[in-house]
């Protein structure tokens, strides 16, 4: 008794535990091969004594729409549900590259010596994606044609091998069957406005390789110039304009009635009553020289499945794809394997014709690398019927350069005329900031620069410089490099200009205060801050959602690279940092009103104030530049570096060259301002309790504001100026000692009379 409570409890462990993988596929044929695969897998995970359970679901036209884009969305919606999705997919050929990202890469999981079987074969380039395994092919297509040999024989015809052939074969059996059989279809070229419309234009482009072993031809090569010119000859000579663009319905009626000479199709392995039919490769330009585009179904992992699905799937593919079950379907679903060694199997080979089989030369289409692959094969098909139909008055060579560009993704490249004009604006920026830092650098005229001590002029320059360098990364091919560095070059940049005018504003403020206080008495260590506070910025933005290289696909144009990121959360990051940038140009904008008068600083306050000003106006419109939706690679890069370069060159030329032009060529005294100081100006501003006793703790009102706006820090007429020079600034301005001679240091009013003439006497 206690034996069966026992066994029974092991039973319900093992129902409870048993891991079920799920397997959802769009078969357009359903045959014995998927009717029993569930069940025939469950059998040998059975007798491995492997708890796993396979679970189908197959659809079919009957079933669901047999639309690609509606089983393509339908596996989006599905996959992006990731775990709550399925576990195993099969999808066309096409998709697997579309859906890569969400497959997991099989070499991990599914036995080494199942994939060493699908080494060889064309069939198994549809399944990699760079180096990763994101698919197996389950079965596959062969495309190719039809030949009616009856029709063939009745008048002593061969199946013709060249498009010249075709052509002449055609032509002649239809003069003489047309009286007798008036509804006789010459030749159907299989050319629906469907992504089999696009397998038919690549088999005829792969027709004309000048040898067997060639690649496919290039879009831009004669070869492929010669291909399209020969589908309209075969067009016009050989069939109709109706008969051309047969859908797939019309050609499987037409298969069944058995009224056609020669029609392109998919072999379909199936045997037509009272009909005799051949398939074979489509002819090719000469003997020897052929085509056959390889389609199908490929088989993929959930990659957001558990690690233990993932192991229990593996070894259900190990399974679906070992060589036994991919002869179960050639023999008995007369289905065609990618095992290109099922082809030497005796038992196989009295199924199928293995030598033909064998020696397809078969093409896939370039689904994994294209963009966007179902907007690229539209305006693929759109473009060659355009010529076909004389719909565009372009010619061959012309078309196939705009297909081309459709399949390249551009760059601005480094000889390109764009590049060359915008690095040379940033040579000439680069060097006006060399020349920049010499005339800071000088002794006779350093005087003109004590607004900051030195080093920090050397930050404006150098931050100048880090921002032209935006121009030199937006060339050439991008990398994700690229687009991390661009908009970390502008807000570093942004911060080394800006950031010391500010604290300096701060610093001298017209009223006493803490804020001025801790600026002026910590510097270097705020400064320092900021900088810290740009960088976790944009670590923040490269770790949550960072910019990646991204391919824009241009409707009528050439596509290009371009930085974006792959969510909403990436756009937020982006304009907070735009955001911080805007608040620091507000709040130097304020200071700037307040400081506007003071007349030791009047020049430099204005200058910085004009820079803020161009500087919001730059911002604004990179913003709307990134709103709009460009599709010429040039015109995007130099929107955006034009911007960046015209900023760079404002606030040197506004900053740096007004000094120059004031000094070397307006010959102005270096010091305009600072003479209008006198001993009885900080006693002054201390009776109009403006400057230091203005109580913080009281709202500052416009009317406040509008009081320091006229601040001019002087109430003596000119002529009791003293020609001696006040010190402006301690030798460190991060120092906490009070030196009582400079006129903005923060200390109490009351202390300022007696001293104020020794000030005023002493010399920079």
């Amino acid at each position: 008794m206690n034996i069966k409570y026992l066994n029974l409890l092991l039973f319900l462990f093992t129902i409870v535990n048993g891991i079920e993988i799920t397997l959802h596929g769009f078969v357009y044929v359903p045959t014995v091969f998927h009717e029993t695969l569930a069940e025939r897998t469950n059998n040998y995970l059975k007798s491995k004594g492997l708890d796993i359970t396979l679970k189908t679901n197959f659809e079919n036209p009957i079933t669901s729409s047999g639309n690609p884009v509606q089983v393509a969305s339908f596996i989006e919606d599905s996959v992006l549900r990731k775990n709550d999705g399925y576990d195993l997919y099969i999808t066309d050929t096409v998709y697997t590259g579309r859906f890569s990202e969400h497959f997991e890469d099989l070499s991990k999981y599914v036995d080494k010596n199942v994939i060493k079987l699908y080494a060889d074969g064309t069939a198994t380039k549809t399944c990699y994606v760079d180096t990763k395994l994101a698919g197996l092919p389950l079965m596959v297509d062969y495309g190719g044609m039809y030949s009616n040999i009856r029709l063939l024989n009745k008048y002593n015809r061969t199946i013709p091998e060249t498009w010249d052939q075709l052509i002449e074969t055609s032509t002649y059996i239809y003069k003489l069957e047309k009286e007798s059989n008036p509804e006789l279809r010459t030749f159907l070229g299989h050319l629906p406005d469907t992504e089999n419309g696009l397998v038919t234009i690549l088999q005829y482009i792969h027709s004309f390789r000048d040898s067997s072993n060639d690649k496919f031809p290039e879009y831009t090569s004669e070869n492929a110039v010669a291909a399209l010119e020969k589908m309209k000859e075969i067009k016009n000579k050989a069939s109709t304009p109706d008969d051309f663009n047969t859908p797939d319905f019309d050609i499987l009626n037409t298969l069944e009635k058995g009224n056609f000479i020669f029609l392109l199709y998919w072999y379909t392995g199936k045997e037509y009553e009272g009909q005799e039919y051949e398939f074979t490769q489509i002819p090719g330009k000469k003997q020897g020289i052929s085509a056959s585009c390889v389609g199908g179904s490929n088989i993929s992992m959930n990659k957001y499945i558990t690690e233990e699905k993932k192991k229990a799937a593996g070894e259900v593919l190990s399974f679906i794809n070992s060589f036994e079950q991919q002869k179960y379907g050639i023999i008995n679903a007369n289905l065609i394997s990618a095992i290109h060694s099922t082809y030497s199997d005796p038992e196989i080979c009295q199924k199928i014709d293995c030598v033909k089989f064998s020696t397809m030369q078969s093409i896939v289409r370039p689904s994994s690398s294209a963009i966007n692959y179902e907007q690229y094969s539209q305006q693929f098909r759109d473009l060659v019927k355009d010529y076909l139909y004389d719909q565009s008055n372009k010619s061959a060579k012309e078309i196939l350069t705009e297909i081309d560009d459709l399949r390249k993704v551009h760059h601005v490249e480094l000889t390109s005329i764009t590049s060359i004009v915008m690095l040379s604006v940033a040579f000439v920026v680069v060097v006006l900031l060399c020349l920049a830092y010499v005339f800071i650098t000088v002794n006779r005229f350093k005087q003109q620069f004590v607004f900051l001590p030195y080093f920090y002029w050397c930050v404006f320059v150098l931050g100048l410089l880090i921002t032209s360098f935006y121009a030199v990364a937006g060339v050439n091919k991008l990398s994700n490099y690229n687009c991390l560095i661009r908009p970390f070059l502008l807000s570093i940049g942004f911060s080394m200009i800006y950031i010391p005018f500010l604290l300096k504003m701060f610093v001298i403020f017209p009223k006493k205060n803490s804020i001025s206080k801790l600026v002026k008495d910590h510097f270097s260590l705020i400064f320092t801050f900021f900088l810290i506070i740009d960088v976790g910025l944009n670590i923040a933005w490269y770790l949550l959602d960072p910019l990646v290289v991204n391919k824009l696909m241009v409707t009528s144009g050439k596509n290009f690279q371009f930085c974006s990121t792959t969510s909403e959360l990436g756009e937020y990051m982006k304009y907070t940092i735009f955001g911080f940038k805007i608040l620091i140009l507000i709040i130097m904008s304020i200071l700037s009103f307040t400081e506007w008068n003071l007349v030791a600083f009047k020049s430099d306050i204005r200058s910085f104030s004009n820079t803020i000003y161009s500087t919001f106006i730059i911002i604004i419109a990179f913003i709307i530049v990134e709103k709009i939706n460009i599709e010429n690679r040039y015109l995007y890069y130099i929107l955006r570096t034009a911007l960046v370069m015209i900023y760079c060159i404002s606030n040197l030329v506004i900053i740096i060259g007004m000094k120059y032009y004031q000094i070397n060529i307006k010959k102005e005294d270096p010091f305009p301002d600072i003479r209008s100081f006198s001993k009885n100006s900080s006693s002054d501003l201390n009776k109009s309790n403006n400057y230091y006793k203005v109580d913080m703790n009281k709202s500052v009102n416009k009317n406040t504001l509008l009081n320091f706006h006229y601040q001019t820090g002087t109430a003596i007429p000119q002529a009791a100026v003293t020609k001696n020079y006040p010190v402006l600034f301690t030798k460190n301005i991060n120092t906490n000692t009070v030196n009582r001679n400079n006129i903005f240091q923060n200390s109490s009013s009351e202390t300022s009379s007696p001293n104020s003439e020794t000030a005023m006497r002493n010399i920079k």
